[in-house]
């Protein structure tokens, strides 16, 4: 029988109904920071002109917190005079999870508020765990929230060695920029959100969004949902519920398995939120000039630091599940990274010297019978679609 694209994408949308979440690592309300590493240590993956805090510098200087509404708070120093001789960076927060993330695994994000401006460069995103002898981008890297400047979309991406592409006339919403996640430019497979309101001022004051992840054998799927669009399936989530995508509707970036063996490209992944200045994409002199005046650290970074009033994330909570069943309190493990030191190796420049975490623990998945014929049905079913 010959299955036409339609019944084909009626048949992928059943399967992945089928698929149901536990709940594994949530980030939300006074225990928000619990389980993640600072940075503590200039940005050098995207050379940015900032120093990233560690964890008693973002408290003490309120960098870092969870406000009177119980939402976490994770900003660019705003307060401080940085002077013009470039000497010394503005300072600002990166967090990696010390939780890793393997095949298998749902993020959902609710953001009341984006980090924007001039010099602005915010992203929540995946980095893979590097063996010995690894350099970015051998494990891969997801970014599910990134943007700059004055951008009014938010851009999500793929890296990857050679051989995995984003393929042809995949089923979402935004729009393909490039198809090669081994891009020469570093820019990786990029999709830019085509929804209203997805970033920036927009974002902020539509009272902001939410945003969805799946990290599956089948292929990697990214989400955004305005406030009034969020499904019910998230909205209505606890800390302990199991969570079912077949409300989710059709993803905003869509990277199947087809184009990209997952297993291969993307193995355990950190989480990481962060808000870099300038850098190798924001600071670009061709790509600023698009949007602001001056010079990025001269009309930006230097001064008192009053322009950065935006630079903030505001997150009421970050939920995390699996396809195994595992017990919450399992989760938790240690990069091998120590609390204020840095634990992440790259974006889309990284630091090629960087020694990879060393003992850390990853958390392998191991998930039932049901669910590798799922992934396996699920790869099938996008193959007839292409």
């Amino acid at each position: 029988m010959i299955m036409t694209r339609a019944t084909a994408l009626l048949a992928l949308f059943a399967l992945k109904a089928a698929a149901q979440y536990y709940p594994y690592v949530e980030y939300s309300g006074t225990t928000f920071f619990d389980g993640w590493d600072f940075y503590g240590a200039i940005d050098n993956t995207t050379w940015g002109n900032v120093t990233y805090v560690d964890s008693a510098d973002a408290t003490a200087e309120s960098l870092a917190f969870v406000n009177a509404a119980g939402n976490a708070i994770i900003k660019v120093d705003n307060s401080s005079t940085v002077l013009s001789d470039g000497i010394q960076y503005r300072k600002s927060v990166r967090l990696t999870s010390q939780a890793h993330f393997e095949v298998g695994s749902l993020f959902v994000i609710d953001a009341l508020h984006m980090p924007y401006g001039c010099s602005v460069w915010p992203s929540i995103w995946l980095n893979g765990i590097l063996e010995e002898g690894q350099v970015w981008p051998a494990a891969g890297e997801i970014d599910l929230i990134e943007a700059i400047n004055l951008f009014d979309h938010n851009q999500m991406a793929l890296h990857s060695y050679a051989g995995c592409v984003q393929p042809a006339n995949v089923t979402q919403i935004g729009k393909a920029l490039i198809k090669n996640c081994n891009d020469t430019t570093s820019s990786g497979c990029t999709v830019a959100e085509t929804k209203q309101n997805s970033y920036g001022p927009g974002f902020n004051q539509a009272n902001g969004g939410a945003f969805g992840l799946q990290f599956d054998i089948a292929g990697i799927f990214m989400w955004f949902w305005p406030r009034l669009e969020i499904p019910a399936s998230v909205t209505h989530a606890t800390s302990t519920s199991t969570m079912n995508i077949s409300d989710w509707g059709i993803p905003s970036a869509a990277y199947p398995a087809a184009g990209c063996n997952i297993t291969e490209f993307f193995p355990a992944q950190e989480l990481i939120v962060d808000i870099t200045l300038c850098g190798l994409w924001a600071g670009f002199p061709s790509i600023y000039a698009q949007d602001c005046p001056g010079q990025c650290f001269a009309t930006n970074i230097a001064g008192n630091g009053s322009n950065y009033a935006e630079a903030y994330f505001e997150i009421p909570a970050i939920r995390t599940y699996t396809l195994a069943n595992l017990s919450i309190s399992a989760a938790p493990q240690t990069t091998g990274a120590a609390a204020g030191s840095p634990s992440g190796t790259g974006t889309a420049a990284a630091d090629q010297t960087g020694a990879p975490p060393s003992a850390g623990v990853s958390l392998r998945l191991t998930r039932s019978g049901i669910s590798g014929v799922l992934g396996a049905a699920l790869a099938g079913m996008l193959l007839l679609l292409l």
